[in-house]
């Protein structure tokens, strides 16, 4: 990723004085009489860092408004909002263009080159604020081209609508959590859902159920955790967090892959990639998919995210954990690699463990990936 940088005026980057700035631009949204709309998602033009056509963050912001408008969803342009502060990719930023334009939600974004990327010379980079619920989204990266801009725009429009629909309230029950971080002050968040900060935070009451723990302070590498929850039960979870120098890379990918950084094997998605700052390659790939690439710029106590979404080989395909244990057996043939080809119809499946054989058949109803349960021999459609 590029990492020359649009020229700030100093308004737009003295960290000296937030309380001041904040003043003057909610001021300034007042005397403009901006109206407040709860719903308001606020999308700026996204500006074209160096290397990158100078109008394509202009185009990709307006096809990205129109996907949203299709869906429903309230936008406003941001017109006031200058090409410093869109781009920042910082959460106070974006909550201060939120306020100017009188919108619960804002967006910033950037388009940044990526030399010798092979079919995708570009990506965008996105960050989503409520500025209501105090959430904020990770900075969304994703592989562009010109000839795939309005499939990218309404794949961050999906990104977009997902975290605006996210639920603001966790539901409550008989089933409790308490969560304690060392060090404490760490933001608490379930399901995606800020609950509070460690050391402050009491015990939680939720429905029982499975939940995604995550917990984040800067300076430190985000923890995430999946906890199960019963009815009259309270679990106790204690987090002792990884000081890191530099940011994060949260790499989720569907299906699973095998994850790359700068080269080296990494792990498998998902995960969470520790970083110094800078421009980092991280490749994702797995058997039977096209692999994909993408160029992130690390910043210090950032978490960057990526979601692939990997394309199949064939038009018709099963795929398992790569890690499963045991031997795979499908229409006759042993499959190696955690996938395999498949014809629409019936297909005989075997599963080979420990000595111990399972023959089913299961009917492949139409074109598409499938996801196979390798416990019960069960194929269901996998959705990224």
């Amino acid at each position: 990723m590029a990492t020359a940088r649009a020229p700030l005026g100093a308004h737009e980057c003295d960290r000296g004085a937030p309380m001041l700035r904040r003043a003057v631009m909610v001021l300034v949204a007042l005397l403009l009489g901006t109206a407040w709309a709860a719903d308001r998602v606020a999308v700026p033009d996204f500006p074209a860092r160096a290397g990158v056509p100078s109008d394509l963050g202009e185009r990709f912001s307006e096809a990205l408004r129109s996907e949203l408008n299709d869906a429903g969803v309230s936008v406003v342009a941001a017109p006031l909002i200058t090409p410093g502060i869109a781009g920042s990719l910082e959460v106070e930023f974006v909550r201060l263009i939120a306020e100017l334009e009188g919108a619960r939600y804002a967006l910033s974004g950037e388009v940044v080159a990526r030399p010798g990327v092979p079919g995708a010379p570009f990506a965008v980079n996105v960050l989503i604020v409520d500025s209501v619920q105090g959430r904020s989204s990770d900075v969304l990266s994703q592989s562009l081209a010109i000839a795939t801009l309005p499939r990218v725009a309404a794949e961050v429009a999906a990104l977009v609508l997902r975290f605006v629909d996210a639920a603001p309230e966790l539901p409550g029950g008989d089933a409790a959590l308490f969560v304690s971080t060392e060090p404490r002050a760490a933001e608490v968040r379930i399901d995606g859902v800020p609950v509070g900060v460690s050391g402050v935070l009491d015990v939680i009451s939720l429905q029982p159920g499975r939940y995604e723990l995550e917990v984040r302070l800067d300076g430190y590498l985000p923890e995430v955790r999946t906890v199960d929850l019963r009815s009259r039960d309270t679990r106790f979870v204690h987090v002792v967090l990884t000081a890191v120098s530099g940011g994060s890379i949260r790499v989720t990918s569907v299906p699973d892959a095998l994850v790359y950084l700068d080269g080296a094997y990494a792990g498998s998605s998902p995960v969470t990639l520790t970083s110094l700052p800078g421009d980092r390659a991280v490749r994702v790939e797995r058997p039977g998919f096209e692999s994909v690439s993408f160029s992130v710029g690390v910043r210090n106590f950032r978490v960057h995210r990526i979601d692939a979404v990997l394309v199949p080989l064939s038009p018709t395909m099963l795929v398992w954990p790569l890690d499963a244990p045991g031997s795979v057996v499908v229409g006759g043939v042993l499959q190696r690699h955690g996938y395999a080809p498949v014809e629409v119809g019936l297909v005989s499946i075997e599963r080979i463990r420990d000595g111990a054989v399972r023959r089913v058949l299961r009917a492949v109803p139409e074109r598409g990936l499938y996801r196979l349960d390798l416990d019960t021999l069960e194929i269901a459609p996998l959705v990224p």
